[in-house]
């Protein structure tokens, strides 16, 4: 992706950001009677935010497809050799409700003729990106240069440059998902090897904040595993893993599958496919390869 292409999806993306956030001040945060494509329940302001971000991705020239969590099937443009994106409206939304912080979340794919259905299509990552709504409006997007972070300030209408993040080589803090119940023995060692060296326990329900407080902080490890309830895991590749994978992977940690293979090297099995994610600086990784190694 050239450096103008580049700058194009950035003026999208900020402009996306300050949409979201004024529907996110002002929606409805009740549930609707509705199930997505995985089986969850929608929030009125799920189908909101997915129909403003779904519609004005369409209308970006240099697009050729557009994917949603929330929608069963990817729609496509006539623009023929336009970049794919994939896209989470409103990640953590289980806990907008209580104002935790949430965001969105893109994946944005070099033209693929087989579209999203290439079951290669992580290797043709371009752009990962996500958007915070909370306290602050930030930005982040990676590409293979740089992971950059930006700040609006809502009293001048105007983004902000920030310094790059990126990930030293181990961290402090951990966040695991799931419930401890559905968690294998394995799995639970594996957890106390880091609090028993006096890691803190920070999580929030929402990968999308979970993960930015990895990289604020400059290293740790989030994980999501694969479960008793949840065999596969339970975050989507296209539009969660492997967009947070490329972004972590581009910081200069490392994104793993909980079996010890790189997430962006896996394949996609279908358009809402899951699995199990680790997402980390150097050392804590190391230790789920060492993990894998020693089953």
């Amino acid at each position: 992706m050239d450096t103008a292409t580049q700058h194009v999806f950035l003026e999208a993306l900020q402009h996306i950001a300050t949409q979201v956030y004024q529907n996110i001040k002002s929606g409805d945060v009740h549930y609707t009677a509705h199930l997505n494509p995985t089986a969850d329940m929608q929030l009125e302001l799920d189908v909101q935010v997915d129909r403003l971000i779904f519609e004005y991705c369409l209308e970006l020239e240099n697009v050729g497809g557009v994917m949603s969590e929330e929608q069963e099937k990817a729609r496509y443009t006539e623009c023929q050799q336009g970049y794919l994106i994939a896209f989470d409206p409103l990640d953590g939304s289980s806990v907008v409700g209580a104002n935790f912080l949430v965001g969105s979340i893109f994946g944005i794919y070099a033209h693929n003729p087989k579209g999203f259905e290439d079951a290669d299509i992580a290797k043709s990552i371009e752009m990962g990106a996500y958007i915070l709504y909370g306290a602050k409006l930030e930005l982040v997007v990676a590409t293979r240069a740089r992971v950059a972070h930006y700040l609006y300030n809502e009293i001048q209408k105007a983004w902000t440059s920030q310094e790059d993040l990126s990930l030293k080589p181990q961290g402090k803090n951990i966040a695991p998902g799931g419930s401890w119940q559905h968690f294998s023995p394995k799995y639970r060692a594996f957890l106390d090897h880091f609090f028993n060296q006096g890691y803190r326990l920070r999580y929030s329900g929402s990968m999308v904040a979970d993960a930015h407080h990895l990289l604020h902080k400059q290293g740790g490890l989030f994980c999501y595993p694969a479960t008793q309830d949840a065999p596969k895991g339970k975050l989507r590749k296209l539009f969660e893993v492997y967009p947070m994978a490329f972004v972590v992977e581009c910081a200069g940690g490392l994104a793993l599958d909980g079996q010890g293979q790189r997430l962006l090297d896996t394949p996609l099995e279908s358009l809402h496919d899951k699995s199990a994610c680790f997402l980390g600086s150097q050392v804590e990784m190391q230790a789920l390869k060492e993990q894998y190694a020693n089953r």
